[in-house]
């Protein structure tokens, strides 16, 4: 048996155990953990960019804050109300920062329940993907790369075609993620190849796609893990829909827009699996974004942010 054919044969019996495993009752009440990043505002101390949380919303979930600097019990707690965690893009130290801790909180919990069988994924989306490397790694394996403010297509791997995250991808979408711009690259430290394959990260993930920046240089651009429902993107399929920066190289078109709702729709349809719920619907209710500072700046960026630590 061949190494594809071996990766096929694993990819269709975890998909029919996930399938198995939800047959009785896929969760129709999904709710996403976001969390919050460090910031200095006069708005608030952590916030999270009102893209992602349009961004789950799209695909039929909401949205719950997750905040940063609280104590172990908290982030138990939300992990067991919520039924997934989106890790957003951003620009904090991660040794230091209040979302630095609260990935590596979540993460190690995330491979808890998951080995005890309680499905629960992580999306990691930029800094939200290197966070994950990171603390996979338990080390800054970034270097610099000429990536920052760019859309680009993916060059996708032989393991991206029997992965979960594209594998099951229509073919158009992955004719338009091989062939058009249409992944916005927000990002100037990456994770090169020879980095990647002689690290723990080769071990815990597989390598979905690849890009090369402006230079030449060729580097990671999404991730998989192997055992648990565990994904990273180093490009925004948010922004496609969502961020109307001038600013920014993005694409807004028919395609990028189909890009980025497969891609929502793959995620929340990954927390649908999981069975996890508020004890109530008072204390679900108090604890949605819906319930935080949201701030518009009508300076010609557009940039719309939730402020959670006011």
């Amino acid at each position: 048996m061949t190494r594809d054919s071996r990766r096929l044969t694993s990819l269709c019996i975890f998909m029919l155990c996930a399938y198995l495993d939800g047959a009785e009752a896929l969760n129709s009440r999904p709710i996403i953990g976001i969390l919050a990043q460090d910031t200095v505002s006069k708005y608030g101390k952590t916030y999270i960019p009102a893209t992602y949380v349009k961004y789950m919303e799209q695909a039929g979930a909401r949205v719950v804050p997750i905040k940063g600097g609280q104590p172990q019990e908290y982030y138990s707690q939300m992990i067991n109300y919520t039924n997934g965690i989106l890790i957003p893009g951003g620009a904090v130290n991660f040794a230091t920062s209040l979302i630095g801790r609260s990935t590596k909180i979540v993460y190690d919990l995330a491979l808890q329940l998951n080995d005890k069988g309680d499905y629960y994924p992580i999306w990691g989306t930029c800094m939200g993907f290197q966070l994950l490397c990171y603390v996979t790694q338990g080390e800054n394996l970034l270097k610099p790369t000429d990536s920052n403010n760019a859309s680009w297509a993916l060059n996708l791997t032989s393991d991206a075609y029997l992965s979960r995250m594209y594998g099951i991808a229509p073919f158009e979408v992955q004719k338009i993620l091989l062939t058009e711009p249409v992944t916005q690259n927000q990002h100037s430290y990456s994770i090169l190849i020879p980095d990647f394959e002689n690290s723990k990260l080769s071990d815990f993930f597989y390598k979905l796609s690849t890009n090369l920046d402006r230079k030449g240089v060729e580097f990671i651009s999404s991730v998989e893990a192997k055992k648990y429902p565990i994904y990273g993107t180093q490009w925004h399929p948010e922004k496609n829909s969502f961020n109307w920066n001038p600013n920014y190289v993005i694409n807004h078109d028919n395609d990028a827009v189909l890009v980025g709702q497969y891609m929502a729709n793959f995620f929340v349809n990954e927390a649908r699996k999981s069975q996890h719920k508020f004890p109530s619907a008072l204390v679900e209710a108090v604890n949605l974004i819906q319930n935080y500072k949201r701030v518009y700046f009508p300076d010609g960026t557009f940039m719309e942010n939730f402020y959670i630590d006011t």
